[in-house]
């Protein structure tokens, strides 16, 4: 169910609209508390978007599958960080949504890892071994078979997980040679030298350099509040250049996501790059288009002409 929070009603001195003029902007925002999802709150903390005259209200969903849905039905006008692919075969489906913006490139927020001390050392280890990915057709499925090809490993056993915490167990108990994790699902393991980190995601070239997530909006409030999505997306830049400008950035993400400031620290030093959250180029669409087709999610090869309309980048 979705979760609406109002984080940021009002207006600082000098925005150019009034409170009783300025529109309801609602951002469905995935996995609460991870860095790669925080920067519309913080930029709410410190009043960014509210220089831009926006009211915005921040609707929290279970995951980034869950963004579309929210789009399409209206309980968001804006998604953030969804998943390319989910977003293209959404739209080739006749959804009203448009990509408006890049949100990540690569996955530097994604690893595997094994038991420390086992004999999985590298993904070159896993030939005929069971190892977790989060679900069939999601951005951590790609990434592993990625890297197990970057590997020359083709008789590994993929093994879905769902969640990132689920793998942790399984690998403990032998269930898995290795599994998928993030910051806040393993990061406390890795520090603790219980598992060992084998393969990151931008290990692959071809991940490193490919847009991953994309922010999104839905087209017929795009349509009518083009400069409310425009002055967001300003808005959202904002907040990502603060966020990897100062210290204060870190103290805030901490105390958003309940961890220490040093484990914050940690997680956006290792799991994290400003480069990474650039907001203006989409990269490897050609790579995204074969991914999305591997996985049935679209019903043919497409090109960038094909998919030419899913795209609205206002900030241009």
């Amino acid at each position: 169910m979705l979760r609406t929070v109002i984080i940021g009603i009002g207006l600082l001195l000098g925005a150019v609209r009034t409170v009783a003029a300025a529109e309801i902007v609602k951002v469905a925002v995935p996995e609460h508390g991870e860095w790669n999802t925080s920067f519309t709150q913080l930029g709410l903390q410190q009043g960014i978007f509210q220089q831009q005259g926006l009211v915005v209200e921040i609707v929290h969903v279970a995951n980034e599958s869950s963004l579309e849905k929210a789009l399409i039905s209206g309980d968001a006008d804006v998604a953030v960080a969804a998943r390319f692919p989910d977003i293209l075969a959404a739209w080739i489906n006749g959804a009203p949504i448009k990509v408006i913006s890049p949100e990540s490139t690569g996955a530097p927020d994604i690893f595997w890892f094994s038991r420390t001390g086992g004999p999985i050392r590298s993904m070159a280890d896993l030939h005929a071994q069971p190892v977790g990915y989060g679900e069939p057709a999601s951005l951590s499925f790609f990434v592993l078979t990625a890297l197990l090809k970057q590997a020359g490993v083709n008789d590994a056993r993929p093994v879905p997980t769902g969640t990132a915490d689920n793998g942790i167990p399984m690998v403990f108990g032998a269930e898995l040679a290795a599994s998928w994790g993030g910051p806040l699902a393993a990061a406390k393991d890795l520090l603790a030298g219980e598992v060992s980190l084998i393969a990151r995601g931008n290990d692959s070239p071809l991940v490193r350099n490919q847009t991953m997530r994309v922010n999104v909006a839905n087209a017929k409030f795009l349509a009518r509040h083009r400069a409310d999505v425009l002055g967001f997306l300003e808005a959202y830049k904002k907040s990502v250049d603060w966020a990897y400008s100062t210290p204060i950035a870190l103290q805030a993400y901490a105390k958003l996501s309940d961890q220490s400031v040093e484990f914050a620290k940690y997680i956006v030093k290792e799991f994290a790059s400003k480069a990474s959250n650039q907001l203006d180029e989409i990269k490897g669409e050609d790579r995204v288009l074969a991914e999305a087709l591997t996985a049935k999610r679209v019903p043919h090869a497409l090109t960038h002409e094909d998919i030419e309309g899913v795209y609205d980048f206002v900030a241009k």
